[in-house]
């Protein structure tokens, strides 16, 4: 469960000025529901700014298996992040990082560690595929990692589940070498669903509500 870690999300969506916009995905285990993913944008008229909520937990028999809560604020300005502020329960583990964009590029606080990444920093943007396929590198918000990153084109076929249609468009994200992530998007490029291997060979997916 611990490569959920790579699937929280900072996010923003293309919206006209002074738009706030909220989209909220299910998240499942498997055929399980087991929480939700929430991201809410706020675009101004120089920055754009990024809440994100998740709450997932998988039970067993009347036992909590697996808990996770992330809460993530974020900044954004000319496409590259200038602060952010997040908070995780990993399962009991509690993780904080902090970044700030300073003259010399964007210094990342976590409880153990603090860096500067040189240069324009993307998150884990799956809501913008041209951030994703313009970043050579992606910043975890949850850790702090800043790992290699490519965003590929598939064939174009929607995640079917439970005899629902997600998403037109189809991309590949692989990240650091051993992680690979399935994403879906409509026509007009808006973030539908995500599915990607968790331990166990067992299938964790976002898939978006609608309305």
């Amino acid at each position: 469960m611990k490569h959920i870690a790579w699937l929280i999300l900072l996010t923003w969506l293309p919206l006209t000025q002074a738009e706030e916009s909220v989209i909220t995905f299910d998240v499942y285990l498997d055929d399980s529901p087991i929480g939700f993913h929430r991201v809410n944008v706020e675009r101004l008229e120089k920055e754009k700014r990024v809440r994100v909520e998740a709450d997932m937990k998988v039970d067993f028999l009347f036992f909590t298996a697996f808990s996770y809560q992330h809460e993530a604020n974020e900044r954004w300005q000319e496409g590259c992040v200038v602060q952010l502020d997040t908070s995780t329960n990993d399962d009991g583990e509690q993780l904080k990082v902090s970044g700030t964009r300073t003259e010399k590029g964007l210094e990342v606080v976590t409880q153990s560690d603090r860096k500067l990444i040189d240069g324009c920093v993307h998150t884990f943007a799956y809501w913008d595929v041209n951030l994703l396929s313009s970043a050579s590198h992606l910043l975890n918000t949850q850790n702090g990692d800043y790992q290699p990153a490519r965003l590929i084109r598939q064939d174009s076929q929607p995640l079917q589940f439970k005899g629902e249609a997600f998403g037109s468009k189809r991309y590949r994200l692989e990240v650091g070498g051993d992680v690979a992530i399935n994403l879906w998007y409509s026509e007009d490029y808006q973030w539908q669903a995500l599915e990607t291997e968790v331990a166990g060979g067992r299938k964790l997916r976002y898939l978006r509500r609608q309305g």
